[in-house]
């Protein structure tokens, strides 16, 4: 079910969308276009997608909507071998510390 994000869902993804793309980070390669804010979508079902504080930085062009990023081909997660989940715990470590 869809809901209007809280003040603390919205600040929170505020944060988020400040930060540099987490693939863009992990691959040492420069973030050319803005953040989105990518709601994973492991372990959810058909289109539906992760709660408000499930959310990775991902830049627009490339790496959230271009050929090769996670509603692409993936193939950057496959050059990282990592998982949306391990993209959020990259996320989270670069938030906390």
């Amino acid at each position: 079910m869809k809901h209007r994000a809280t003040k603390r869902e919205s600040a929170y993804m505020g944060r988020v969308a400040e930060m540099a793309c987490i693939c863009c980070t992990l691959l040492d390669r420069h973030q050319q276009s803005k953040t989105d804010v990518h709601h994973i979508r492991t372990g959810q079902g058909g289109a539906q997608r992760a709660g408000n504080f499930l959310v990775l930085p991902l830049c627009h062009d490339d790496c959230h909507q271009g050929p090769n990023g996670i509603h692409g081909d993936q193939t950057y997660l496959r050059i990282l071998k990592c998982t949306e989940l391990d993209l959020l715990n990259a996320t989270l470590d670069r938030l906390h510390s």
